[in-house]
């Protein structure tokens, strides 16, 4: 069933969001007017490429209890920025979540920029994730997600291209969806906000891998003394990481 549009609030979590001007990200138009973005993320600590892909396998049809409160899984990945994350059609083999063949879509927001949009899984396994943004039954590119073991953890790159490769009037098409959608402005924050969701990943993945033998509910304990900022705090880097673009 598809959710209603909303902004949801942000969650009163310490988890303190990573700067990301200290990963590596870049983005060009090709000569096709095709959009290429590449980002390499900041170092995941203790978490595989195996947790990885399990992630996101998980990542849409799972909650999870934190000091008592239930949030969809969705909502932890990105404090303030993510909405719903459903799936549209189910995996080839039947699998529950986000397995090769399944329609997933999204909403969530880039700073100012409202994202709605879903996209085909081509493949998924410790490797790396593939994705190809999909609008009625049209593809519009690939995201690739990929994963590379280190001595302390992984190592996550996300390769992009956005727009079609069609003769004659791709160009023209690209050159809509670049002035219309992926403006200038809306990938700065899209970049932003994928190395602030990624980071997040180190506070809490391998908890909630050392407990994938259940349902997909899980649980989690957060002091927030020790862990130090509240979403409030986290709002204010979020405002000081927007006004960096201006």
């Amino acid at each position: 069933m598809r959710p209603a549009w909303q902004h949801d609030a942000p969650r009163d979590l310490p988890w303190q969001v990573a700067d990301f001007r200290k990963a590596h990200f870049s983005h060009q138009t090709l000569p096709n007017g095709q959009i290429q973005l590449e980002i390499d993320h900041l170092p995941l600590q203790s978490i595989t490429p195996e947790m990885l892909a399990w992630w996101y396998r998980v990542l849409p049809i799972s909650t999870i209890e934190i000091n008592g409160t239930t949030h969809p899984l969705y909502h932890i990945f990105h404090l303030t920025e993510h909405g719903q994350l459903w799936v549209v059609e189910a995996a080839n083999d039947g699998s529950p979540g986000m397995g090769e063949g399944s329609l997933v879509a999204r909403r969530e927001w880039f700073g100012p920029h409202d994202s709605e949009g879903a996209g085909r899984v081509i493949s998924i396994s410790a490797q790396g994730l593939i994705v190809r943004p999909e609008v009625a039954g049209v593809q519009m590119g690939e995201i690739r997600h990929l994963f590379n073991a280190t001595t302390t953890g992984s190592h996550y790159r996300v390769e992009s291209l956005i727009g079609v490769e069609w003769p004659v009037v791709g160009p023209a098409f690209n050159y809509l969806l670049r002035h219309t959608v992926f403006t200038e402005d809306m990938l700065r924050e899209w970049e932003r906000h994928q190395v602030e969701e990624v980071s997040m990943l180190n506070y809490y993945l391998p908890q909630l891998y050392a407990q994938r033998a259940g349902d997909y509910h899980f649980e989690l304990e957060v002091n927030q003394e020790l862990t130090g900022l509240k979403s409030g705090s986290n709002r204010q880097h979020l405002a000081a990481s927007t006004q960096y673009f201006r």
